[in-house]
């Protein structure tokens, strides 16, 4: 294994082909002997299936739609998908395909926009960080879904009055809060009642069971095991992805 200084680093990182020798996993007809070629098409199509479609769009897309308008929000989106996004994302692929580059060497093309590239990886960077949570938390739910009944379908401690599976609804009457005035054939007026805030089972289990959130951000707590486990399992799955390159990560 060649060992590296800064210099050596600096270069690796820049792509300087005067010290950068053939990866060994790369193939011999491989077109580009720094970067490799893709295996197959499939390879290419899957690797950027995994690219342009992430959890965002499974978890974070239906509520934004709901939020936004529902059915209505679509127009908008396939209109900017159309004029904008598909258009960015074919250029981005056909650049990078065409240069056969990293993000930093390409902009090299343009000297004044070489700072573009750093951005590029440093939010690379800061994506990967918090997806690999992402990830972790979703592993875990993964596992803790394997029991019956799931953990989060009840409150798990009945004595805990922040928690509950309907909500608590109290009626001031004459200064009395009273919670079961229904089944005492009262009436209140909607001034007079009181919705206590609660959480629902979902809620508290996020909360209190998986997170083990603390009070403030004052007070970090201790290390949640199960959670570092199942970000180090993530951060492994990732790796092993991306190990060899484009050679693995359309596998």
């Amino acid at each position: 294994m060649r060992k590296y200084g800064w210099k050596g680093f600096k270069d690796l990182i820049l792509r300087n082909p005067v010290v950068v020798d053939q990866d060994p996993h790369l193939d011999s007809g491989d077109e580009n002997a720094e970067r490799g070629n893709w295996s197959n098409k499939r390879d290419y199509i899957l690797s950027m299936i995994g690219y342009a479609v992430g959890l965002g769009n499974i978890w974070r897309f239906p509520y934004l739609a709901y939020k936004n308008g529902g059915g209505a929000f679509l127009i908008p989106y396939f209109t900017m998908l159309v004029v904008t996004g598909i258009p960015l994302f074919f250029l981005e692929s056909a650049f990078g395909q065409f240069c056969s580059q990293g993000p930093i060497n390409v902009w090299r093309a343009v000297p004044i926009l070489q700072g573009v590239g750093i951005g590029m990886v440093m939010v690379t960077l800061i994506v990967s960080i918090y997806y690999n949570v992402i990830i972790a938390y979703s592993l875990y739910y993964m596992f803790a879904s394997m029991q019956f009944p799931l953990p989060w379908s009840s409150c798990p401690n009945r004595t805990d009055t922040n928690c509950s599976d309907t909500p608590i609804v109290y009626c001031n009457m004459s200064g009395v809060l009273m919670a079961n005035w229904t089944q005492q054939n009262n009436t209140c007026n909607s001034s007079d009642i009181i919705t206590k805030a609660v959480q629902s089972p979902s809620e508290y289990y996020w909360d209190n069971v998986a997170l083990q959130r603390s009070s403030d951000l004052g007070e970090t707590g201790p290390v949640v095991w199960h959670l570092a486990l199942c970000l180090l399992l993530s951060s492994i799955l990732v790796a092993a992805a991306l190990i060899r390159g484009i050679k693995s990560s359309g596998k």
